[in-house]
């Protein structure tokens, strides 16, 4: 894993933005978000996490941090999928609020601020789609999330309406916690957050959002139901086995 320098300045929010083959849509996406906050370093930083990416996604993003120093790349050199990715960019993330997102621009940085909104009551807050935006899209990504949601309901004691949304935020010592403790790296790993700030005492803010969508879904039915299913099932596991269940986190802000 490769990135730029820190400056050592710590800005008041970080902005995760895992990718993988997204070269043709980070620009708008880096573009859109960098035009709405200040442009001082020491309020925000964009923390994008190429996750193995072979269509260049990391030289446009560098190309931008060149000329925008709220702008860091962190490399991987080959694809984990998107929990790792998440996990090392909040991991490295030097924000008092941090925030994962969709580099596609599912979600604009309006619905962004709500997130960041609702962290001054909690220390974690997840964006929930409209029930008609969480069960649309192409079929084969509805029918991806059938499988996934129906074991996930039968599998895990979460009980948040839409654990999938990408987007989510944290308080940097709820981030420390629960990433500190995440293992998962492919599509349950929302799910292992929510389920790691359950057993750490943390309370999780559900907040509406509007979701943007794109076209080019890069779900194939067959191979990730199953990477799905068996991503559900070794959080039930190391559920049962006792590694989520931690002592309380103390959290400052409350």
């Amino acid at each position: 894993m490769s990135g730029s320098v820190p400056s050592g300045r710590v800005p008041r929010l970080s902005i995760v933005l895992p990718c993988l083959d997204e070269a043709d849509r980070l620009p708008a996406t880096l573009a859109a978000y960098l035009a709405h906050y200040p442009p001082n370093p020491a309020e925000v930083e964009l923390v994008v996490v190429d996750d193995g990416s072979t269509d260049g996604t990391a030289a446009v993003a560098e190309a931008v941090a060149a000329t925008d120093e709220r702008v860091r790349v962190l490399r991987s050199d080959r694809n984990y999928g998107k929990g790792h990715a998440v996990r090392t960019g909040i991991r490295d993330a030097r924000g008092e609020l941090v925030v994962f997102t969709d580099a596609d621009g599912s979600y604009g940085p309006e619905e962004a601020d709500r997130v960041v909104a609702a962290l001054a009551v909690a220390p974690v807050a997840i964006g929930a789609r409209r029930r008609t935006q969480a069960g649309a899209g192409p079929l084969p990504r509805r029918l991806a999330g059938w499988v996934f949601n129906l074991a996930m309901r039968l599998l895990l004691p979460v009980a948040f309406r839409d654990t999938q949304c990408g987007l989510k935020g944290f308080r940097r010592e709820a981030a420390a916690a629960i990433f500190g403790r995440a293992t998962v790296d492919g599509y349950a790993f929302d799910v292992e957050v929510l389920l790691l700030a359950r057993r750490l005492g943390l309370r999780v803010e559900q907040v509406q959002v509007r979701l943007t969508r794109h076209d080019g879904s890069r779900v194939r039915v067959a191979a990730d139901a199953r990477r799905m299913l068996a991503d559900v099932w070794a959080v039930r596991r190391a559920a049962a086995r006792g590694a989520y269940d931690e002592a309380p986190v103390r959290d400052p802000a409350g």
